[in-house]
């Protein structure tokens, strides 16, 4: 945000991106920006933008892991524990890697032995291993 600012400052005082890029090499050494960075900030101030920030960005939408997928999952799984995420993927169409991630995040599961079991023993299923 620093540089970004001595950027809009040396525009102001009429200097080229290149000066500017020189200058701003000279006191920021390695930390400057990327002459390619410095000159798109030069040429958004020079297109009229007055604020430092970033562009908002809208957030990426979340289609795959929602509530229905995930109990779709859950079911799958229940049913047969030795499924597979490839398995799951051409059963539901959800992609391998939202599968995955629904496994190990949202249901809390972890392949051991080709098979999907908690991640996290409770305090009964540790006692039953004990025995």
């Amino acid at each position: 945000m620093e540089q970004r600012a001595n950027i809009k400052f040396c525009f102001k005082l009429g200097k080229t991106a290149q000066e500017t890029f020189t200058s701003m090499k000279n006191v920021y050494g390695d930390q400057c920006l990327s002459r390619a960075q410095v000159f798109r900030w030069f040429a958004r101030f020079r297109d009229g933008r007055e604020d430092l920030e970033d562009d908002k960005r809208s957030p990426k939408p979340r289609t795959s892991r929602n509530e229905t997928n995930i109990e779709k999952v859950s079911q799958i799984l229940r049913s047969d524990r030795c499924v597979s995420a490839r398995l799951i993927e051409e059963m539901t169409g959800i992609p391998k890697s939202v599968v995955h991630r629904i496994l190990t995040e949202n249901l809390g599961k972890k392949k051991i032995c080709a098979r999907f079991v908690p991640h996290s023993l409770t305090e009964e299923q540790k006692d039953m291993r004990v025995s």
